[in-house]
């Protein structure tokens, strides 16, 4: 750091940031891109403060696509850690997933996931245990990671990263969460002794709590970047109504914050994101945290220090030598968690965007 100086207010690199606050880039765990969004679905992401995208599960070469694109500053958007499908046994429920027939199939989509340089691989939820610790083997040995829905025996044959707190496990064993929305020790001690990486995704109540402490925010110009049955979705969140997930709305509602912050207290190294392509519910994502018992200073490192670490990123706080990864905002996040919404200007790997030319026409600025 070094003293104002009037004299700097000049050159290409020069960003005037004059009654805003300077944070680290958001970083969005767990969304699937989509390609029917088009190349506004990169630009939205932007404008929401989003500069890293993790998309754990996809078409294989649509993801390579997507990564390549945005490095090479073809398209406007965040930088993109992907994978192809995900790794199913015999048969498949999503688009995105591939039915693996055999050991012998299982071999060949790992060697196309290191032909095509992803990022991770995601053992879906009917995959075998043996078959699951093949997985680990190979991704380690290539240096990436994998993730998974489940809690045992993934954590013990090495398992990097475990998804949601109450999403589909097929095999019948191995559930984060009962009906009722309760969490057990035993899951708590599993991933917070192996040191997990988890990734919660319980923005659904926190992005409603952000619509009704923000009623302008439903008018937001930034949602018309969106396909019309997003934009759906946001008129359901600011009237109220929006859907959840199933079983959130039965039992004890606060049940996913209370797991999460005893994750946390155990150990689990807790990443925000939402399985959603709608960027304003990584900040419900937050405001979720913070509802449950998160500092909001605590809550943005799940958004930034520790799923950069988890990435193997060098980004995710500002210090000098880091990757330019920069949102400029109307007020103190660490005061109030949804300032960090109101994003004014975006520095997404060194690349600046005004939030007026990202929504008109995506147009950037280089900096050195």
């Amino acid at each position: 750091m070094t003293p104002h100086k009037s004299a700097g207010h000049s050159g290409p690199d020069f960003v005037d940031g004059t009654g805003l606050t300077l944070m680290p880039g958001l970083i969005e765990f767990h969304s699937h891109l989509q390609k029917d969004m088009g190349e506004a679905q990169g630009r939205a992401w932007l404008s929401f403060g989003i500069t890293t995208v993790r998309s754990p599960g996809g078409t294989p070469y649509e993801a390579v696509e997507d990564r390549e694109v945005i490095d090479a500053g073809v398209r406007p958007g965040p930088r993109v850690f992907s994978t192809g499908y995900l790794m199913e046994w015999q048969r498949v429920y999503y688009k995105m997933g591939i039915a693996i027939s055999g050991p012998g199939q299982l071999e060949m989509e790992l060697e196309r996931a290191k032909a095509l340089q992803h990022d991770l691989v995601k053992s879906y939820v009917r995959m075998p245990d043996l078959q699951q610790r093949r997985m680990v083997e190979f991704a380690h040995a290539n240096g990436i990671p994998v993730a998974t829905h489940e809690v045992y025996p993934s954590a013990l044959v090495g398992v990097d990263n475990t998804e949601h707190t109450a999403a589909t496990s097929r095999r019948g064993y191995s559930p984060k969460m009962s009906t009722f929305q309760r969490s057990y020790n035993d899951v708590i001690q599993l991933l917070g002794k192996s040191q997990t990486i988890f990734c919660p995704m319980i923005a659904n109540a926190g992005t409603r709590r952000v619509f009704a402490a923000n009623p302008d925010l439903a008018r937001d110009p930034r949602f018309a970047l969106y396909p019309g049955w997003m934009r759906d979705q946001v008129a359901a969140f600011a009237s109220g109504r929006a859907m959840a997930p199933p079983g959130v709305d039965t039992g004890d509602p606060e049940g996913p914050g209370r797991m999460v912050m005893d994750l946390m207290k155990a150990g689990a190294r807790i990443v925000a994101g939402t399985d959603s392509p709608n960027g304003i519910n990584l900040h419900g994502e937050l405001a979720g945290y913070v509802a449950a018992g998160m500092t909001p200073y605590q809550a943005l490192r799940a958004a930034t220090v520790t799923p950069a670490e988890a990435l193997g990123l060098d980004a995710g706080s500002i210090e000098a030598g880091k990757l330019a990864d920069l949102v400029f905002v109307q007020g103190n996040p660490l005061e109030d968690i949804s300032a960090a919404y109101r994003v004014k200007r975006v520095v997404a790997n060194g690349r600046f965007f005004d939030l007026r030319a990202l929504i008109a026409t995506g147009r950037s600025e280089t900096l050195p």
